[in-house]
């Protein structure tokens, strides 16, 4: 799965945005979880400057 790679500090300013944790954020953006919470928290990342990164396994 892809990870959205963001900038320094983004992560906290997402989480501030949604009102999660930095686990939740982490999984979201580390492609670990897929509900739809998720997936509005890796549309916001992209939409603020993050890039997707397609890690190979």
């Amino acid at each position: 799965m892809a990870k959205v790679v963001t900038q320094h500090g983004e992560r906290g300013e997402l989480g501030r945005i949604f009102k999660v944790s930095q686990v939740t954020i982490r999984r979201a953006l580390n492609g670990e979880t897929n509900t739809p919470l998720a997936k509005k928290i890796r549309t916001a990342a992209i939409k603020r400057g993050g890039v997707v990164m397609v890690v190979k396994q």
